[in-house]
């Protein structure tokens, strides 16, 4: 696939505040220097539209997995603050193993696959695996997710994981309207005994 490394701590795709935007068949993978998104679409507020929406079809990303040496990162993989986006298949994973064997102790950081700031986004087929912080967070109001299918992180302990109340799919504190289909959270704390308290949080 056609796969995208940012270099200098931007965004790999980086949608401004516009209507009928379609991305699709694409890898992003993290690149060695501090990135806060991978792919962000439009800004805090901005309103899209119903019937041109922003359509994100088959988009996969990953931090970690090709690298030999040093460690990659990305603080979130996929961003959408821009309301009404339409989200169709995405797998947003954070490396487990990569060229050299498993990957121990939080290498390859990443904290969450997927935040969704805007209103009335809808999500179909959507996967996270193994952030270091809430896997997925649903800040928008009017949000729809079908599926969602995520594994909480093998490299953590209890004291930067479990204690801290991370979990795989968070809706905001301050969401009023929501609705999810088919959430799978799935463990395998494979170097600590790690507890966590919920798989899902909601207000």
């Amino acid at each position: 696939m056609a796969t995208l490394i940012p270099t200098n701590g931007t965004a790999a795709i980086e949608v401004g505040n516009v209507n009928g935007v379609r991305i699709a068949g694409v890898l992003l993978e993290a690149g060695f220097g501090a990135t806060d998104s991978l792919l962000k679409v439009g800004s805090a507020g901005y309103a899209g539209s119903a019937e041109e929406p922003v359509v994100l079809s088959d988009v996969f990303a990953r931090v970690g997995g090709t690298n030999a040496s040093g460690s990659v990162q990305a603080k979130k993989m996929v961003q959408v603050n821009t309301s009404n986006t339409i989200i169709d298949n995405v797998w947003l994973w954070r490396a487990d193993h990569d060229v050299g064997g498993l990957v121990y102790a939080s290498r390859n950081p990443s904290d969450t696959g997927l935040e969704v700031n805007g209103d009335n986004v809808t999500g179909y087929g959507l996967a996270c695996e193994h952030t270091l912080a809430d896997m997925l967070v649903w800040n928008g109001n009017g949000g729809k997710s079908y599926f969602y299918q995520s594994e909480f992180p093998y490299d953590v302990t209890q004291s930067n994981y479990g204690d801290k109340g991370y979990v795989a799919y968070k809706v905001g504190d301050n969401v009023t309207s929501h609705q999810a289909y088919g959430i799978g959270a799935y463990s395998y704390f494979r170097d600590y005994a790690v507890t966590v308290e919920n798989g899902i949080k909601a207000p």
